[in-house]
């Protein structure tokens, strides 16, 4: 496959189990009221499942689990408030956002080849984990707590698609996903997001630097989801680690991260024409046709200075891993 062919695929996202959810009231004295949802009876392939209507999701499942099912509705709805809060919506979506996940992996990939069959062979690669194409993501179940995971980074995906375009920064967009993938359920299913306590990509890191393997931040910048999950699984590994770890020091406040300012004006034009043409103009005549649109986005609202960046990020991780300097 050529690197343009493989620039065009759909974000890709991997996700591994790393959640121990714990129970974190928001509000002891009142809980919240109940997601409406319309169950009715699915199936796939002959196989029996259900269906799930609510205000802004279409969840269509072959999963067993009682405690999973009785879960998804509260926690997708809190996913969509999470996610509108940090990026609020541009484009309403004008019907359900469709969910499907997965019993077990041989579903998953049967589904896949019927849905996306010119890219079925690169997306079965992913080792653990779902996609997010045209507007629609697919996923299948490891654990309770790793399957939450993976649909609230899929989910983030699916929204930003839907209400922000596809004209996203790559490393932006899998930086924001994997900030949600750690998390603790209130009592009612709903989640209490912790990015920087995300065990799997902390671990990761921490392996990345032991081996002396950070990822250049020019690549970081330049690389597309679907390029990575055709390498080897620690490369992979250290790709959506840095990724997370990136959007984790950005997201810091001003205190922390002199980038701060830039980073809030990305975020507000996100997905825009205006973003496009900024972009665009921080480019040097010699960049031009040559840097592609997530160097350029970096280039425009963070830094043009990548040496000093990656000191001031480099330093930031360690503190975040408890390493010495």
């Amino acid at each position: 496959m050529d690197r343009s062919r493989r620039r065009q695929l759909a974000v890709i996202a991997l996700a591994w189990p790393l959640l121990a959810c714990g129970c974190s009231l928001r509000n002891p004295f009142r809980q919240p009221d109940p997601v409406p949802v319309q169950r009715s009876e699915w199936k796939f392939h002959g196989r029996p499942g259900v269906e799930l209507v609510t205000p802004h999701y279409l969840v269509r499942t072959t999963c067993k689990s009682p405690t999973l099912l009785a879960a998804i509705p509260d926690f997708l709805e809190s996913c969509w408030d999470a996610y509108a809060e940090l990026l609020p919506s541009q484009t309403q979506p004008t019907e359900p956002l469709k969910t499907y996940l997965f019993q077990g992996r041989a579903e998953w990939e049967a589904f896949t080849d019927d849905f996306a069959p010119a890219r079925a062979d690169v997306y079965k690669k992913i080792r653990s984990g779902g996609y997010s194409e045209r507007g629609t993501t697919v996923s299948h179940y490891s654990t309770i707590s790793a399957t939450l995971s993976i649909l609230a980074h899929e989910g983030f995906h699916q929204y930003l698609e839907l209400t922000r375009g596809r004209n996203i920064p790559p490393w932006l967009n899998e930086g924001l996903a994997c900030n949600f993938e750690s998390f603790e359920l209130d009592a009612a299913n709903r989640p209490v997001f912790q990015p920087e306590k995300n065990a799997l990509r902390r671990g990761h890191l921490a392996e990345a630097i032991s081996r002396n393997r950070l990822i250049p931040l020019s690549e970081i910048l330049e690389t597309h989801a679907g390029e990575q999950v055709l390498k080897q699984s620690a490369d992979v590994r250290t790709y959506y680690a840095q990724e997370w770890a990136l959007v984790v020091f950005l997201r810091q406040p001003s205190y922390k991260n002199p980038y701060h300012d830039g980073f809030e004006e990305l975020m507000r034009d996100l997905g825009t024409d205006a973003m496009t043409r900024r972009a665009q103009a921080a480019l040097t005549p010699d960049m031009l046709g040559k840097a592609n649109n997530g160097e350029a986005v970096f280039r425009a609202y963070i830094t043009t200075d990548y040496a000093k960046f990656d000191r001031d990020y480099q330093a930031f991780v360690r503190e975040l891993l408890g390493l010495k300097s």
